[in-house]
């Protein structure tokens, strides 16, 4: 009598063949990831060796996942991830398998193994998934930055990871050639990054790559910021024989530097004479109540905020609500990214400055008095700045 379990995995093949072979999405994973995950550790014993092919092929093509097998299943699994190579980048819901992942656990790609070669053993593969799963267990790159310790046992596979890295020529997702929908903060990748920093074996090739015209990076300009404070966390660990590092590393921090300062936020800051150093990640929070408001400026329903920050792909936002009217956001690269039913004239990218008089012209034209002298200002530590602030405001 076939069990309940095995009867759920035939029916994820069953329907996830058919929808993939129609190249469509099907609900049925998930709905019932949550029962079919717990069941990875069973699945050879509820599965003919046919249908575990299968089951590995789907569950690798849906959950990006990386299942654990003995050595009996992982020719299974390798056959199952080959199959799986030429749809490899269809669009999301279809295939969510992340090469960069797919190859250094496996080894291989379409276009050829690495050079230390494809992986030979369900223990070896078990390895490269330890580390993956490193990489991959942070839900921000500033929090697997703070965590180098946890990383550093991995160092030693760092010559492996720079293979897989330099074979896909730092190029880790096929399925979006756009690069405004390109992952440019990929966790897994960034942790595969920070492997190869920690290893001084490797860090120096890997930051000439990163630097050089040899690999074309997918937004370039935040690659290499993102690439930037990565580095600001080995340097601690680099000896003066390393000379060749440390000059990419103080080429990059220059390119960095130039990059910051000819920003409109930076360029707010140096007008304003506001108290920041060079290498400050600082942040102004402006939130002006509409006149008459009954609660404080950062909570009002009736308000106009703008935040500004050093951050060069994300230099400011401004977002205006009106309680029973809607709200309107804005940002120094998007004109305006929610429904403009309010008819608020846009601030404009390259006008941070004029933000006081974009107040009065809403006063003006819209009939919206924001009341300045009730405004909300913070810039962290720097409190005493707030009142050069107000002043800006007040014109």
């Amino acid at each position: 009598m076939t069990s309940p379990d095995t009867q759920l995995l035939r029916t994820f093949i069953a329907r996830e063949a058919e929808a993939f072979a129609a190249r469509r999405l099907e609900s049925f994973w998930g709905m019932n990831h949550h029962r079919i995950s717990p069941l990875l550790s069973r699945v050879p014993d509820l599965l003919s060796p046919d249908e575990l092919t299968e089951f590995y092929f789907h569950y690798v093509r849906l959950a990006n996942g990386l299942p654990p097998v003995g050595d009996k299943e992982f020719p299974l699994l390798l056959s199952a991830y080959e199959r799986l190579l030429p749809f490899i980048d269809l669009p999301p819901g279809i295939s969510v398998p992340s090469r960069h992942r797919m190859l250094y656990a496996f080894g291989f790609d379409e276009t050829g193994p690495l050079s230390g070669g494809r992986t030979a053993s369900a223990n070896e593969y078990e390895q490269h998934v330890r580390l993956l799963g490193q990489a991959a267990s942070y839900s921000h790159l500033p929090g697997q930055r703070s965590k180098k310790a946890r990383f550093l046992p991995f160092a030693p596979q760092a010559g492996r990871v720079l293979g897989a890295l330099r074979h896909l020529g730092y190029y880790h997702d096929r399925r979006h050639p756009e690069e405004d929908l390109y992952n440019t903060v990929n966790i897994t990748f960034w942790g595969m990054v920070f492997i190869c920093l920690l290893n001084r074996d490797t860090r120096a090739g890997l930051l000439s790559d990163m630097l050089g015209a040899e690999h074309t990076l997918m937004d370039r300009d935040k690659h290499l910021a993102i690439l930037h404070e990565y580095v600001a966390v080995v340097l601690p660990d680099t000896g003066p024989d390393e000379a060749h590092f440390l000059e990419l590393a103080q080429q990059l921090a220059d390119s960095q530097a130039a990059r910051r300062g000819t920003t409109e936020s930076m360029a707010l800051v140096r007008a304003l004479g506001l108290p920041f150093t060079a290498d400050e990640d600082w942040e102004i929070l402006i939130s002006i109540p509409l006149r008459g408001s009954d609660r404080p400026a950062l909570i009002a329903k009736d308000r106009v905020r703008l935040r500004i920050r050093r951050d060069p792909d994300w230099q400011w936002t401004l977002d205006l609500s009106l309680s029973g009217r809607g709200e309107v956001s804005e940002s120094d690269s998007r004109r305006m990214f929610t429904p403009n039913r309010l008819g608020i004239p846009p601030l404009g990218c390259g006008n941070l400055q004029g933000f006081p008089a974009w107040l009065r012209q809403l006063r003006a034209e819209a009939g919206l008095d924001f009341d300045i002298e009730a405004a909300d200002i913070r810039l962290g530590r720097k409190r005493s700045a707030a009142k050069v602030v107000a002043q800006w405001l007040a014109g």
